[in-house]
């Protein structure tokens, strides 16, 4: 699994792709997710450097439940 930091929004990522030429419909990238993640990531780094808005993607950060934890 990609680290968050390493996120790309998908439309950012489908057009870093496309204008690198390669035409992947969601089946064959979720299917490269799961059984070849270095492929996959290999496809969001070329996808990062082919699109300049892939590089500068900011997520806020999740929030977590610190209820449950006991001090």
């Amino acid at each position: 699994m990609l680290a968050p930091a390493n996120m790309v929004n998908y439309g950012n990522f489908m057009h870093g792709l496309l204008k690198e030429s390669f035409h992947l419909n969601r089946k064959v990238l979720s299917e490269k997710s799961m059984h070849e993640p270095y492929s996959f990531k290999a496809l969001v780094d070329m996808s990062r450097n082919a699109f300049p808005g892939n590089k500068n993607v900011v997520h806020r950060p999740r929030k977590v439940d610190i209820s449950s934890v006991n001090v």
